[in-house]
Protein backbone atom coordinates (compact mmCIF):
# COMPACT_ATOMS: atom_id res chain seq x y z
CA UNK A 1 0.00 0.00 0.00
CA UNK A 2 1.40 3.37 -0.96
CA UNK A 3 2.29 5.92 1.69
CA UNK A 4 0.84 9.39 1.60
CA UNK A 5 2.55 12.59 2.59
CA UNK A 6 1.05 15.78 3.92
CA UNK A 7 -2.54 15.68 5.12
CA UNK A 8 -4.93 13.57 3.04
CA UNK A 9 -8.48 12.40 3.38
CA UNK A 10 -10.14 9.10 2.65
CA UNK A 11 -13.72 9.57 1.51
CA UNK A 12 -15.90 6.75 2.85
CA UNK A 13 -19.49 5.55 2.67
CA UNK A 14 -20.94 3.44 5.49
CA UNK A 15 -23.77 0.91 5.11
CA UNK A 16 -25.25 -0.79 8.18
CA UNK A 17 -27.31 -3.98 7.97
CA UNK A 18 -28.81 -3.30 11.39
CA UNK A 19 -30.87 -6.47 11.75
CA UNK A 20 -27.86 -8.66 11.00
CA UNK A 21 -25.37 -6.98 13.34
CA UNK A 22 -27.79 -6.28 16.17
CA UNK A 23 -29.26 -9.78 16.35
CA UNK A 24 -25.81 -11.39 16.32
CA UNK A 25 -24.57 -9.10 19.06
CA UNK A 26 -27.77 -9.79 21.01
CA UNK A 27 -27.04 -13.51 20.98
CA UNK A 28 -23.49 -13.02 22.22
CA UNK A 29 -23.68 -9.90 24.40
CA UNK A 30 -27.00 -8.07 25.00
CA UNK A 31 -25.18 -5.10 26.54
CA UNK A 32 -23.09 -4.66 23.42
CA UNK A 33 -26.16 -4.98 21.22
CA UNK A 34 -27.87 -2.22 23.18
CA UNK A 35 -24.83 0.03 22.86
CA UNK A 36 -24.70 -0.62 19.12
CA UNK A 37 -28.34 0.40 18.72
CA UNK A 38 -28.45 3.40 21.05
CA UNK A 39 -25.04 5.05 20.61
CA UNK A 40 -24.07 4.83 16.93
CA UNK A 41 -22.21 8.15 17.14
CA UNK A 42 -19.60 6.47 19.34
CA UNK A 43 -18.74 3.55 17.11
CA UNK A 44 -18.93 5.72 13.98
CA UNK A 45 -16.26 7.95 15.49
CA UNK A 46 -14.22 4.88 16.36
CA UNK A 47 -14.39 3.67 12.75
CA UNK A 48 -13.46 7.13 11.48
CA UNK A 49 -10.30 7.24 13.53
CA UNK A 50 -9.22 3.65 13.92
CA UNK A 51 -6.40 1.85 12.06
CA UNK A 52 -5.64 4.73 9.72
CA UNK A 53 -1.90 4.44 10.29
CA UNK A 54 -1.96 0.72 9.52
CA UNK A 55 -3.95 1.18 6.34
CA UNK A 56 -2.61 4.46 4.98
CA UNK A 57 0.28 5.73 7.04
CA UNK A 58 0.64 9.01 8.89
CA UNK A 59 -1.16 12.22 7.99
CA UNK A 60 -4.39 10.63 6.74
CA UNK A 61 -7.89 10.90 8.13
CA UNK A 62 -11.12 9.17 7.20
CA UNK A 63 -14.31 11.10 6.51
CA UNK A 64 -17.52 9.08 6.44
CA UNK A 65 -19.52 11.31 4.13
CA UNK A 66 -22.49 8.99 3.68
CA UNK A 67 -24.15 6.98 6.43
CA UNK A 68 -26.90 4.50 5.62
CA UNK A 69 -28.81 2.25 8.02
CA UNK A 70 -31.24 -0.44 6.91
CA UNK A 71 -33.59 -1.83 9.54
CA UNK A 72 -36.89 -3.59 10.04
CA UNK A 73 -39.18 -0.93 11.58
CA UNK A 74 -41.59 -3.54 12.90
CA UNK A 75 -38.93 -4.95 15.22
CA UNK A 76 -36.38 -2.19 15.72
CA UNK A 77 -38.32 1.07 15.52
CA UNK A 78 -36.95 2.12 18.92
CA UNK A 79 -33.43 2.45 17.47
CA UNK A 80 -34.41 4.51 14.42
CA UNK A 81 -34.26 7.79 16.34
CA UNK A 82 -30.70 7.18 17.54
CA UNK A 83 -29.42 6.63 14.02
CA UNK A 84 -31.20 9.70 12.68
CA UNK A 85 -29.59 11.77 15.44
CA UNK A 86 -26.20 10.39 14.36
CA UNK A 87 -26.67 11.69 10.80
CA UNK A 88 -27.72 8.38 9.25
CA UNK A 89 -30.21 8.03 6.47
CA UNK A 90 -32.50 5.29 7.74
CA UNK A 91 -34.14 3.03 5.19
CA UNK A 92 -37.13 1.12 6.53
CA UNK A 93 -37.04 -2.49 5.34
CA UNK A 94 -40.17 -4.27 6.62
CA UNK A 95 -40.70 -7.99 6.00
CA UNK A 96 -41.84 -8.80 2.48
CA UNK A 97 -42.57 -12.50 2.97
CA UNK A 98 -44.29 -14.68 5.55
CA UNK A 99 -40.85 -15.92 6.61
CA UNK A 100 -39.80 -12.42 7.59
CA UNK A 101 -37.38 -11.76 4.72
CA UNK A 102 -36.76 -8.01 4.38
CA UNK A 103 -35.53 -5.90 1.47
CA UNK A 104 -32.30 -4.85 3.19
CA UNK A 105 -30.06 -6.78 0.80
CA UNK A 106 -31.42 -5.28 -2.39
CA UNK A 107 -31.60 -1.75 -0.95
CA UNK A 108 -28.00 -1.91 0.24
CA UNK A 109 -26.72 -3.32 -3.03
CA UNK A 110 -28.57 -0.75 -5.14
CA UNK A 111 -27.26 2.10 -3.00
CA UNK A 112 -23.68 0.85 -3.27
CA UNK A 113 -23.94 0.50 -7.03
CA UNK A 114 -25.41 4.00 -7.32
CA UNK A 115 -22.60 5.38 -5.18
CA UNK A 116 -19.97 3.96 -7.52
CA UNK A 117 -20.86 6.80 -9.87
CA UNK A 118 -21.38 9.39 -7.13
CA UNK A 119 -19.63 12.72 -7.87
CA UNK A 120 -17.82 12.47 -4.53
CA UNK A 121 -15.92 9.36 -5.65
CA UNK A 122 -15.92 7.34 -2.46
CA UNK A 123 -12.56 5.70 -1.78
CA UNK A 124 -13.93 3.23 0.78
CA UNK A 125 -17.14 1.27 1.13
CA UNK A 126 -17.66 0.14 4.73
CA UNK A 127 -20.30 -2.57 5.17
CA UNK A 128 -21.43 -3.70 8.59
CA UNK A 129 -22.97 -7.11 7.96
CA UNK A 130 -22.05 -10.75 8.07
CA UNK A 131 -24.41 -11.66 5.24
CA UNK A 132 -22.53 -13.69 2.63
CA UNK A 133 -25.07 -12.57 0.02
CA UNK A 134 -22.98 -9.40 -0.25
CA UNK A 135 -19.97 -11.33 -1.57
CA UNK A 136 -20.67 -10.49 -5.25
CA UNK A 137 -21.07 -6.84 -4.25
CA UNK A 138 -17.65 -6.80 -2.60
CA UNK A 139 -16.10 -8.35 -5.68
CA UNK A 140 -17.73 -5.75 -7.92
CA UNK A 141 -16.51 -2.89 -5.74
CA UNK A 142 -12.98 -4.30 -5.85
CA UNK A 143 -13.18 -4.42 -9.64
CA UNK A 144 -13.84 -0.70 -9.57
CA UNK A 145 -10.69 -0.16 -7.48
CA UNK A 146 -12.55 0.70 -4.28
CA UNK A 147 -11.40 -0.50 -0.90
CA UNK A 148 -14.00 -2.48 1.02
CA UNK A 149 -14.11 -2.87 4.80
CA UNK A 150 -16.50 -5.21 6.60
CA UNK A 151 -17.58 -5.94 10.15
CA UNK A 152 -19.21 -9.30 10.76
CA UNK A 153 -20.22 -10.74 14.11
CA UNK A 154 -19.80 -14.45 14.70
CA UNK A 155 -19.20 -16.86 11.85
CA UNK A 156 -18.60 -15.42 8.39
CA UNK A 157 -18.33 -17.23 5.10
CA UNK A 158 -14.69 -17.60 4.00
CA UNK A 159 -15.67 -16.36 0.54
CA UNK A 160 -17.23 -13.23 2.05
CA UNK A 161 -14.20 -12.31 4.13
CA UNK A 162 -11.81 -13.11 1.27
CA UNK A 163 -13.71 -10.75 -1.01
CA UNK A 164 -13.22 -7.82 1.38
CA UNK A 165 -10.11 -5.67 1.43
CA UNK A 166 -10.08 -5.56 5.24
CA UNK A 167 -12.07 -7.08 8.06
CA UNK A 168 -12.64 -5.07 11.23
CA UNK A 169 -11.85 -7.25 14.22
CA UNK A 170 -15.01 -8.12 16.06
CA UNK A 171 -13.30 -8.20 19.46
CA UNK A 172 -11.73 -4.77 18.97
CA UNK A 173 -15.05 -3.29 17.89
CA UNK A 174 -16.78 -4.85 20.87
CA UNK A 175 -14.29 -3.70 23.48
CA UNK A 176 -13.18 -0.35 22.07
CA UNK A 177 -16.15 0.97 20.11
CA UNK A 178 -19.02 -0.34 22.22
CA UNK A 179 -17.75 -0.82 25.76
CA UNK A 180 -14.80 1.49 26.36
CA UNK A 181 -16.14 4.53 28.18
CA UNK A 182 -12.79 6.26 27.74
CA UNK A 183 -13.62 6.64 24.06
CA UNK A 184 -15.46 9.81 24.93
CA UNK A 185 -12.22 11.49 26.03
CA UNK A 186 -9.71 9.68 23.83
CA UNK A 187 -7.59 12.38 22.29
CA UNK A 188 -5.93 9.92 19.95
CA UNK A 189 -9.17 8.94 18.28
CA UNK A 190 -10.98 12.25 18.18
CA UNK A 191 -9.84 15.85 17.91
CA UNK A 192 -10.80 18.10 20.86
CA UNK A 193 -13.86 20.24 20.34
CA UNK A 194 -13.02 23.54 18.73
CA UNK A 195 -9.56 22.44 17.65
CA UNK A 196 -8.43 23.45 14.19
CA UNK A 197 -7.35 20.89 11.64
CA UNK A 198 -4.89 21.39 8.81
CA UNK A 199 -6.32 22.19 5.42
CA UNK A 200 -7.20 18.83 3.92
CA UNK A 201 -7.06 17.79 0.31
CA UNK A 202 -9.09 14.93 -1.18
CA UNK A 203 -7.30 11.60 -1.36
CA UNK A 204 -7.16 10.05 -4.82
CA UNK A 205 -5.63 6.87 -6.17
CA UNK A 206 -5.91 5.36 -2.71
CA UNK A 207 -5.74 1.78 -3.87
CA UNK A 208 -2.26 1.79 -5.38
CA UNK A 209 -0.05 -0.98 -4.00
CA UNK A 210 3.03 -0.37 -1.94
CA UNK A 211 6.14 -0.56 -4.10
CA UNK A 212 8.24 -3.71 -3.55
CA UNK A 213 10.98 -3.20 -1.01
CA UNK A 214 9.34 -0.18 0.60
CA UNK A 215 10.40 0.34 4.22
CA UNK A 216 7.93 -0.47 6.97
CA UNK A 217 10.15 -0.14 9.99
CA UNK A 218 7.60 1.99 11.82
CA UNK A 219 4.70 -0.44 11.34
CA UNK A 220 5.19 -3.98 12.56
CA UNK A 221 1.70 -4.96 11.44
CA UNK A 222 1.62 -2.92 8.27
CA UNK A 223 -0.25 -4.07 5.21
CA UNK A 224 -2.24 -7.16 6.20
CA UNK A 225 -3.21 -9.46 3.38
CA UNK A 226 -6.72 -9.18 1.88
CA UNK A 227 -9.34 -10.62 4.19
CA UNK A 228 -7.27 -10.01 7.32
CA UNK A 229 -8.62 -8.14 10.28
CA UNK A 230 -7.64 -4.81 11.74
Amino acid sequence: MARFTGFDEVYSALYVDFDNIYTRFLEADPEAARAFGTAPYRWVRWIENHALRILYGDGVRRRILKRMCYLNPQRYQEFRYHFIRSAFQVVDCPPLTTRGKTSTDIHLVMDCMDDLSHPTHFDEFIILSGDADFTPLLIRLQEHARRTLILSVGYSSPAYTAAASWRIREDWFLQQALKDERLEDDTETAAPAGSSLPQARPLRDTLSRMAPGASDEDDEDDGPAPGNRW
